[in-house]
């Protein structure tokens, strides 16, 4: 699939009421299929500038911003799988959408799309994740997580010279710019998504994926990148996805880490849109 790489407009930013929170969105509409972008944690809906240059205008994209980040609302706890879902799907049905959406999420956002297709499949047009692993916690004690997210913060509470530092070297292909804005966006996210990620985003107690992920009955596609680049699915996760959800496709990027969208915009459009025609959603 040849792609054509699109100058999109500048966003029409708004927010919606959901789950009693103020939800940031951003959308390029446009006459077509559309999408639903959810970003990864403590980034943002700017993130997903540089694949939106090819997925528009064939997907009439909203991005939002999670609960804790970016423009949204800040509470102070709350921060779970069980509340991002429900912001996520509240808002969707706010958005008055004129088909079933097709719904795209990178990591923490990967796990939300993922949850919402287990829970309304027979609502959606298809899912995409990105790089998001199959999180548990039941490996570890609750001291173990809360002694985890402690860690975290103190991590990224550090001076916004140190995280542009840091951003830089996790991804040398990144401008000093594109950096400190991925800096900043950490600096801008709550406290609350760092210290209640670790125990807070994985399954619910008692619950098995090998229960849920067999209710994703939707067309489903995983992107992920390079498990020794950094990507966070292995081979293993890939694997459990195409045996239990039973319209699975999973493309691996090569080259290319966690952040297959930002990295590798143009591929990971078109492994998108590929999987998107091949179920007719969208033309060839």
């Amino acid at each position: 699939m040849s792609l054509t790489r699109t100058e999109i407009p500048l966003a029409k930013t708004g927010f919606i009421l959901a789950n009693g929170l103020r939800i940031r969105t951003a959308a390029w509409p446009s006459d077509g299929y559309p999408a639903v972008f959810v970003h990864g944690l403590s980034s943002g809906w700017q993130s997903w500038l540089p694949p939106l240059a090819y997925l528009w205008p064939t997907l009439s994209v909203t991005a939002v911003d999670l609960r804790g980040h970016g423009d949204s609302d800040k509470p102070e706890t709350s921060y779970t799988l069980t509340n991002y879902v429900a912001d996520i799907w509240e808002a969707i049905g706010k958005m008055r959408l004129k088909r079933p959406p097709v719904l795209i999420g990178h990591s923490l956002g990967g796990a939300i799309v993922r949850r919402i297709a287990a829970d309304h499949a027979g609502e959606l047009a298809a899912v995409v994740v990105e790089d998001s692993d199959l999180w548990g916690t039941e490996q570890t004690t609750p001291e173990q997580q809360r002694a985890f997210g402690q860690e975290w913060l103190k991590n990224v509470r550090r001076p916004l010279p140190e995280l542009i530092q840091i951003e830089m070297d996790r991804n040398p292909a990144y401008s000093y710019r594109e950096a400190m804005e991925r800096a900043t966006r950490v600096q801008n996210t709550a406290d609350g998504v760092f210290l209640g990620a670790p125990e807070g985003v994985g399954l619910a107690a008692g619950e098995t994926y090998d229960a849920v992920l067999p209710r994703i009955t939707c067309p489903f596609l995983l992107v992920r990148g390079m498990p020794e680049l950094g990507g966070a699915v292995p081979e293993a996760a890939a694997a459990r996805h195409k045996e239990l959800i039973p319209n699975a496709t999973v493309v691996t990027i090569p080259n290319v880490g966690h952040s297959v969208h930002g990295q590798q915009p143009e591929a990971f459009s078109e492994a998108v849109l590929a999987f998107l025609s091949d179920h007719n959603i969208i033309g060839d």
